[in-house]
């Protein structure tokens, strides 16, 4: 049977990261890892919403916007022919 909460060590296997890079991850706020909370000083995940949210990140919910403007059709070349 799977547990309902999981810590670092199972995270990190699920995602297929190693402990030392979802320490850092935490560390750093990235936006690769699915929201938790913590029991005291241990940091915790329901697998239920670290399976939502892989499947976000699958379809493309998670992407940061793209940066600058939006490009603008090039200009015609007109008395070419």
């Amino acid at each position: 049977m799977e547990p309902e909460i999981l810590h670092v060590p199972e995270l990190a296997k699920m995602l297929n990261r190693t402990e030392c890079a979802i320490r850092s991850a935490i560390r750093d706020g990235a936006n690769w890892l699915p929201p938790g909370f913590k029991q005291g000083v241990r940091h915790c995940w329901r697998t239920e919403s670290v399976r939502k949210f892989l499947r976000e990140y699958e379809s493309g919910e998670h992407k940061a916007p793209k940066a600058g403007r939006k490009r603008r059709e090039p200009p015609k070349l007109r008395g070419l022919a």
